[in-house]
């Protein structure tokens, strides 16, 4: 069974577990919830090299990713108290790190730049909440979803040369962990903060490189239910 495949069976079963722990809730008055947040996202450390030859010298190429930020928006719609279903756009950078001139095996000259990669993803899913009637509202969800990269530019002047890597959107699927908090008894504002991991794939267009990002999402923000 592929790895693809395998996602996609893990998440389908997390949203039957979901929907089934909510089958024996009496429905009450459907309601929604909107949040909007900043987040911090970090991505696994994993790189890929490519071969080059300056000159008379082959040389390898490093691509590499670090932690980024951006800001996000989640609409839920609540069934009933305990299940919701819930649509997530998240928008963010995250930094990349271009190194020309590792020689195999050993510390040589190295030319480095760094620039950031413009992300979007937007995913759908489900989540249910412990404790709705309490202060705190904790609530678990799984979500499956579609992320979309930009291109990215390297510029690398001591060796003339600009280096352009071009990524191909992809499939995306994850958990979600969150609380929201209302700032007064009666209020429909409510402080929200949550934490989210995201399985997906960076892969460069027309090529077998790829890179297996799996961030972590934390939000904090401010939402709103009616």
């Amino acid at each position: 069974m592929s790895r693809t495949m395998r996602r996609i069976i893990t998440i389908c079963f997390t949203l039957v577990i979901l929907l089934s722990m909510s089958s024996g809730v009496a429905a009450s008055d459907t309601s929604w919830i909107i949040r909007g947040n900043y987040v911090m996202t970090w991505p696994s450390t994993d790189s890929y090299q490519t071969e080059s030859v300056i000159g008379d010298n082959p040389l390898l190429n490093e691509f590499s990713l670090d932690s980024g930020q951006g800001f996000g928006f989640d609409l839920e719609y609540k069934m009933n108290p305990k299940l919701g279903l819930a649509v997530m756009a998240i928008f963010t950078d995250i930094e990349g790190t271009f190194v020309a001139g590792i020689e195999p095996g050993e510390q040589s000259d190295r030319v480095s730049d760094n620039n950031t990669v413009d992300t979007y993803t937007v995913n759908f899913g489900a989540n249910y909440h412990f404790t709705p009637k309490s202060r705190a509202d904790f609530y678990l969800g799984a979500f499956v979803g579609w992320w979309s990269y930009d291109s990215i530019k390297f510029q690398l002047p001591v060796l003339d040369q600009e280096v352009k890597i071009d990524l191909d959107d992809q499939f995306s699927y994850g958990l979600n962990a969150g609380i929201d908090v209302p700032f007064g008894s009666e209020s429909s504002w409510i402080f929200t903060a949550a934490l989210k991991y995201l399985v997906s794939d960076l892969k460069e267009s027309g090529g077998p490189r790829e890179i297996a990002i799996d961030p972590l999402i934390a939000s904090i923000g401010i939402g709103y239910r009616f």
